[in-house]
């Protein structure tokens, strides 16, 4: 026991401390990808650069000065400048612990697919998310409430009527039901994925922050896209989507 216990604290101990920290640099790695705060941590990395040299090098006090009450403050800098990464760190973690394992009805989702081929067809512009493991209530409550059965009927009358209230912003469904439509998401700033439309920001950014599967169809081209997981693929065929729908973007390989 006593030579285990030796083994554990002059080595184990060791590898357990860098595979923690490499799974969750990497975790953030993966969230940030893509976004402003890649940025905004070169910026960082500069100013630490920047402290190091005018202190240890150039001995420059001001400076120094400067700097150092600058890192003084840095949690809280940190915290405020990396709000929306840190909770989706957060949200994707309780996720996997708390996961609410929800699946749409193959009667529900061949709706679905039918109320896209339609809107594809007719060039009419439609977001749906489906809601998989992170919950969206905090989108569903500035939309307005419907909690109505999944039908292709519904669907196309919400998307299909541009003069009616509920045409502009999203579905949002939910363990089969249609929570909420008119629905607004937040935009992604991802600058290295080339979106033309607003509609395709929306569903990208909210595919950013939640597991959410969200399905667009473009108003100018008719075409249908798919944002899972910060990754957006255009040109999906309506015969994917049942495989999308139903393994909730786990199975499909999205680019």
């Amino acid at each position: 026991m006593r030579t285990m216990l030796r083994i554990y604290n002059l080595y184990i101990v060791n590898i357990l401390d860098v595979l923690i920290l490499s799974i969750i640099f990497y975790k953030v790695i993966l969230v940030i990808k893509g976004t402003r705060a890649i940025q905004i941590v070169v910026g960082l990395l500069f100013i630490l650069a920047l402290t190091v040299v005018s202190r240890d090098i150039l001995h420059l006090r001001a400076l120094s000065w400067l700097l150092e009450n600058f890192w003084l403050a840095a949690v809280i800098i940190f915290t405020v400048i990396f709000q929306t990464e840190i909770r989706n760190v957060l949200a994707q973690i309780g996720g996997q612990f708390w996961g609410l394992k929800t699946k749409v009805p193959d009667s529900y989702a061949t709706e679905i697919i039918a109320a896209v081929e339609d809107l594809s067809a007719s060039m009419i512009g439609g977001l749906i998310a489906i809601e998989n493991e992170i919950g969206l209530k905090n989108f569903t409550e500035m939309g307005v409430a419907l909690n109505a059965d999944i039908s292709k009927e519904l669907l196309l009358s919400i998307f299909k009527n541009k003069s009616a209230p509920l045409h502009d912003g999203a579905v949002i469904i939910f363990d089969g039901k249609i929570i909420a439509a008119s629905c607004l998401f937040p935009l992604s700033h991802n600058t290295n994925i080339k979106i033309v439309g607003t509609r395709h920001r929306a569903a990208l950014g909210l595919s950013e922050v939640t597991d959410a599967v969200v399905i667009i169809v473009s108003e100018e081209t008719g075409q249908i896209s798919v944002a899972y997981k910060g990754n957006l693929t255009s040109n999906i065929l309506a015969s994917n989507l049942k495989e999308i729908i139903n393994t909730n973007g786990k199975a499909w390989k999205l680019k």
